[in-house]
């Protein structure tokens, strides 16, 4: 009998404490819903986003390509711009940006298999220049360096 009881109450216990986690976790996600709700409603608008954080599309080809070094057919470049920016970027637009960087070495194009990726010059120009702007300390600092070495000729939007 006193088994009974010690179950009863261990099982009572024990709803109450899952019935309190539920309500948190259930506010959790009503604030997580609400934020992200937000969110979208200012990229929609495009309210609250800072000048710089608005990319060229070169910008962004050079962004997505740094995170898929493996390189990308177009499509795929197109694909990882929209979910990583948040845009509707449609193949035409991206393909006189892709040419430029081309042109300009910045890219490189696998003619066998439709394969865009960062040229090893290009590779090789960052690394050098992240490097540079590692040794720097301060966010300040590095925003000297940012305006100096566009002054000086270097790739711009980088």
């Amino acid at each position: 009998m006193s088994e009974d009881l010690d179950l009863w109450n261990f099982l009572e216990k024990r709803e109450e404490e899952i019935v309190q986690r539920r309500a948190a976790l259930q506010r959790e996600l009503e604030d997580l819903r609400s934020v992200r709700a937000t969110l979208e409603n200012r990229q929609r608008s495009g309210e609250g986003q800072d000048p710089r954080e608005k990319r060229t599309i070169k910008e962004m080809v050079r962004a997505v390509l740094e995170r898929n070094p493996e390189g990308g057919s177009s499509d795929q470049i197109v694909s990882w711009i929209n979910s990583m920016f948040g845009r509707e970027l449609a193949r035409p637009s991206l393909t006189p940006q892709l040419s430029r960087l081309k042109s300009d070495g910045e890219v490189e194009l696998d003619e066998d298999t439709g394969v865009w990726s960062l040229s090893y010059l290009s590779i090789r120009h960052r690394n050098s220049r992240n490097r540079l702007a590692h040794k720097l300390g301060s966010d300040e600092e590095r925003e000297k360096f940012d305006r100096m070495y566009k002054l000086r000729g270097g790739p711009k939007n980088i």
